[in-house]
């Protein structure tokens, strides 16, 4: 057992005499980054960052529940705002339990730093069982992060926490880590407020965007397909500016969603593989996909045909030609990439205007069709709780899914998004990580967010409730509750058969919970009274939950 003698010795009672600590050096290098909040779980090996981020007090400390939430939050945050995000937590079972939310930021594609504390530098790497001792962990860390750094003086911190960050930012962003040992978060030196580091964004080669400028405007049926990373990268008006000159129709991914708000006549939504859009999709002679990888879902795992003629914009190459080959492959930011392409563009679309018109009014029919056969699907109910929701949320309001069937149905594909940074998923498919996902969403746009969640996903990051109330995070918690694995039971009653087993929960009286943190929640039982309590929850700041009774409902027909 650890003495407290040997606790008070780990973390230091007193700064050292000097004009700053390894810890300030944290503290200068986030306020150079204008990084205005951290998600954090106080610990031993942590401290000294926390009180310097205090001290200093340019940056917010949000207090989270759990390691995994903590960073869920950071990404949350990250997505929101198109900013750093920043979690800080403890070394060994505190970075152990943060790795779930690593690995979500990194298969978003999310700019995260995580910065984690680290035992004495004279026990590092030692294996002689100090507490919180993890002897393996920059490799853990390297499964799921860019680059991980662990500073061996204490002048070197803030230097690595600003590079780590450049890092994480340029091109197509991605989770870093640093583990800062303890006795350097506490030993003596210099404090200066160093410079941000230059993110870079690199142009396509020109002959390569005046190549794509003459295919987009000889094509009679052109494309363009929209990804994470047009929004990831600012490019929303770059987009917009080019599908409007050319008069291209624009579909997304789920993770596209808002590079060109859906109620843009030139949008043709997120579900391309949904019939008649997928013919429609299919008939295109040229697609340009920008900042995406076709991941599973929008491509009917693949199947989804897409003609030869592709021209593929993306920030990392190595995801040109994974999962269906480019006729021209153009390598550089999404932003600079579609401004290039549309300065080459010549007038030869408006050459042919009642071609391009009637070409964009088959997509709208089709677009109409295909959210018909998902409609059938939803139920009125479902159909409309969700006009509630869009109809009471603010334009910029954040729509935040976890994994759950109302999401997968409609959440994630018909509820309009209508701004950019205003949709996020786990897009790795995780259950639970919606209520985090959410606060760190609601803190960093200053709007509502609204999260769409399942009974079973919510249990897994029901502590974070105290989080939001802390935090006073405008948070609206559509809780759907079917009293189990929704997903699952689908998954037993269609593809086993006989009895459905291990997926139905014991769950709590959820309003009586959300009460009990001091949160406004109020159980609902149709449409009439989700619309009266979510117009109030919008108008309401902090945190609001509504507990929703799937059985009360009329069902979904997946």
């Amino acid at each position: 057992m650890t003495s407290q003698a040997e606790v008070s010795a780990e973390i230091g009672t007193t700064a050292p005499a000097g004009d700053g600590t390894g810890a300030d050096q944290v503290a200068a290098a986030l306020a150079v980054l204008g990084v205005r909040r951290v998600f954090a779980i106080a610990s031993i090996h942590n401290l000294p960052v926390l009180r310097a981020l205090r001290a200093r007090g340019e940056t917010e400390i949000v207090g989270m529940r759990h390691e995994q939430g903590a960073v869920h939050a950071a990404d949350g945050y990250a997505r929101a705002t198109g900013e750093l995000g920043v979690a800080v937590v403890s070394t060994g079972p505190g970075t152990a339990n943060a790795m779930g939310g690593l690995f979500e930021a990194s298969f978003a594609s999310s700019r995260v730093l995580l910065i984690t504390g680290q035992v004495e530098t004279a026990h590092l790497g030692r294996g002689r069982g100090y507490i919180h001792e993890a002897e393996n962990q920059s490799d853990m860390l390297r499964t799921v992060c860019r680059s991980v750094s662990v500073p061996r003086r204490a002048g070197d911190i803030g230097a690595e926490v600003l590079r780590l960050a450049g890092e994480a930012m340029t091109g197509r962003p991605r989770p870093v880590a640093v583990e800062l040992p303890i006795d350097l978060q506490r030993a003596a030196a210099p404090v200066t407020d160093g410079r941000p580091p230059v993110i870079t964004r690199d142009p396509v080669d020109d002959a390569g965007a005046a190549e794509a400028a003459r295919l987009l405007s000889a094509a009679r049926r052109p494309l363009i397909w929209a990804g994470g990373g047009v929004t990831g990268s600012g490019a929303s008006r770059a987009l917009a500016a080019l599908a409007e000159a050319a008069r291209v129709p624009v579909v997304t991914s789920r993770e596209g969603r808002g590079a060109l708000p859906e109620d843009h006549p030139l949008c043709l939504g997120c579900y391309p593989a949904v019939e008649p859009l997928r013919s429609y999709v299919e008939s295109a002679d040229l697609l340009l996909a920008v900042g995406t990888r076709f991941q599973m879902y929008p491509t009917d795992s693949w199947r989804l045909r897409l003609p030869a003629n592709l021209v593929h914009l993306d920030a990392d190459p190595s995801v040109i030609g994974r999962s269906y080959p480019a006729r021209l492959p153009l390598v550089g930011d999404a932003a600079l990439g579609l401004t290039q392409i549309g300065d080459h563009l010549t007038g030869a679309p408006a050459s042919r205007p009642d071609h391009r018109d009637a070409y964009l009014a088959e997509g709208r029919a089709a677009l109409a069709a295909a959210r018909a056969v998902i409609g059938a699907e939803m139920g009125p109910d479902h159909e409309a709780i969700c006009a509630s929701i869009r109809r009471r949320l603010p334009r910029d309001g954040v729509v935040v899914r976890d994994a759950t069937v109302p999401a997968y149905v409609w959440g994630d594909r018909v509820l309009p998004i209508l701004a950019p940074r205003t949709s996020i998923r786990p897009t790795a498919a995780g259950i639970g990580p919606g209520l985090p996902l959410a606060i760190g969403a609601a803190l960093g746009s200053g709007a509502p967010a609204v999260l769409i969640q399942g009974d079973g996903g919510f249990m897994l990051s029901v502590g974070e409730l105290a989080a939001a109330v802390q935090s006073r995070a405008h948070v609206i918690v559509c809780l759907f509750d079917d009293r189990g694995y929704g997903v699952l039971r689908e998954i037993i009653r269609d593809s086993y058969g006989g009895a459905v087993h291990d997926v139905d929960l014991a769950t709590p009286d959820f309003t009586a919970l959300a009460a009990s943190f001091g949160i406004p929640a109020f159980r609902i039982s149709g449409p009439d009274g989700f619309d009266t309590e979510f117009a109030a929850a919008v108008a309401r700041p902090g945190p609001t939950l509504l507990h929703i009774d799937l059985a009360a409902l009329a069902p979904i027909n997946r």
